[in-house]
């Protein structure tokens, strides 16, 4: 847990934190019995919190339980997962929670995006803000964030700002941290695609699906802020009515919308290199089918005249020939090169994989023959065939 209690005109702040439950219960007690100040605003921060120490909370802040019998209490909130950004108001405060990005690197593989929940419960009247979350590196945004506030640093300390300011301020900094990610997520796909310009392949097909999931999950985060700030925007309460509040908001809701724009780029640029990963898939497929008809093609005479001398009959004057072995294999060659010519000539073997020029390659194979037994007779090592 730690305490950060600043001041809203730019004066110095104080900070605490505790490294034990006991501190942390001390904490909450001293937090609860002091005033509260016209220009000073409270905020305590959770790294991980359990029920004990929440319904302690509860309890010393005397947060109202739900009117309507049967909702939701303040504890069950902080505790469930929300899909969506959730606001509630009990009388004496209020609930909301949002999502921020985490990274998490992956060896040899591209960094993957998790959403981690915030809550927050907003007392008015104490100016007191409490905040939860999971556990956090030492050099998180809120340990960044406290020590601005501490010195008076941030837009949280001037012209006394809205208690609710903070919140926004988290909000904003949630959206900023998000675009370096999306950037480099970016600059994956701008390397596989210059890869698969040097070479095609299907092997594209995964790392871009992982790219695009990412993606897909930082689009998401990016249209539930979008909902939270237009869920503070709306106001129906008047809890956030401070027109510097409003504005920072906005400001908040266009990094988002720009931020989901950035993702939709990006999707696109995932789906454009998948769509170019099934073009060469089926092209690979279709030229396969392509050599294995024209290999089919060119072996039907030779089943022709195995059907045909395989027969049985009594009068067939060529089974009675002493050549006519030798007649058969001279026969089947000689068929197969005739239908290739054919087939040249007709043009059905242009820009397919079989369009090469027997003359041309014969000579080609002649020279690197010879070069390499030049080589072997000069003393050189033989090249390893690639």
């Amino acid at each position: 847990c730690s305490y950060v209690e600043y001041d809203t005109n730019g004066a110095p702040g104080a900070m605490s934190k505790s490294s034990s439950e006991s501190q942390t219960r001390s904490i909450i007690r001293e937090v609860a019995a002091a005033k509260a100040s016209e220009t000073k605003v409270r905020w305590l921060h959770f790294e991980g919190i359990n029920t004990p120490t929440l319904d302690m909370l509860c309890e010393e802040f005397k947060l109202a339980p739900p009117k309507i019998e049967g909702s939701e209490t303040t504890q069950r909130l902080v505790m469930m997962r929300h899909r969506d950004p959730a606001l509630r108001f009990f009388g004496t405060h209020a609930f909301l929670t949002m999502q921020l990005l985490d990274r998490e690197d992956c060896e040899g593989d591209i960094p993957l995006v998790t959403d981690d929940q915030v809550s927050f419960i907003y007392v008015p009247e104490m100016r007191l803000i409490v905040s939860v979350t999971e556990d956090r590196d030492i050099e998180s945004d809120f340990t960044n964030l406290q020590s601005l506030l501490v010195n008076g640093s941030s837009v949280c300390n001037k012209n006394g700002a809205h208690p609710a300011m903070l919140l926004a301020l988290l909000a904003d900094k949630f959206v900023d941290d998000a675009f370096p990610l999306a950037e480099e997520l970016g600059d994956f796909l701008e390397v596989l695609s210059h890869a698969m310009v040097s070479r095609e392949g299907i092997a594209y097909n995964q790392p871009v699906d992982k790219t695009r999931m990412q993606l897909w999950r930082m689009r998401r985060f990016s249209i539930r802020v979008k909902r939270l700030c237009e869920t503070y925007e709306e106001d129906a309460l008047n809890l956030f009515g401070d027109d510097a509040f409003q504005t920072y908001i906005e400001a908040v809701e266009k990094q988002s919308e720009n931020l989901e724009h950035v993702c939709d780029m990006y999707i696109t640029r995932c789906l454009a290199i998948l769509e170019r990963v099934e073009v060469y898939q089926n092209q690979k497929t279709n030229d396969t089918l392509f050599i294995l008809t024209i290999i089919t093609v060119m072996m039907v005479p030779s089943q022709f005249l195995t059907g045909m001398w395989g027969m049985n009959f009594v009068n067939m004057p060529e089974l009675g020939l002493s050549w006519g072995y030798w007649l058969f294999l001279a026969l089947i060659p000689t068929f197969m090169i005739g239908i290739f010519v054919l087939l040249k000539m007709g043009g059905y073997l242009e820009d397919t994989p079989m369009d090469i020029d027997p003359v041309h390659y014969v000579k080609k194979r002649i020279a690197e023959f010879k070069a390499r037994g030049k080589k072997d007779a000069e003393g050189g090592a033989p090249a390893s065939p690639e």
